[in-house]
């Protein structure tokens, strides 16, 4: 999903290793208001996924098949 994220949010997930993250767009940060954080700041869009989480059929969370 894409969102928008200032440098210093891009860099704290960026960090924290649990996302896949991609610059989307030009190479210049525009004055945006950061999805995370909330506050009107020079960032740019990002597309953002969690690592790992490829599998589209929500067995890891024991959806698929519920028996009762």
């Amino acid at each position: 999903m894409k969102r928008q994220f200032c440098l210093p949010c891009f860099l704290e997930l960026q960090k924290a290793g649990k996302h896949d993250i991609k610059r989307v767009g030009g190479g210049r940060n525009m004055k945006i208001t950061c999805w995370r954080c909330k506050r009107r700041r020079y960032g740019a869009e990002y597309e953002i996924s969690r690592k790992g989480s490829a599998d589209q059929t929500h067995e890891e969370r024991g959806t698929s098949n519920a028996k009762i």
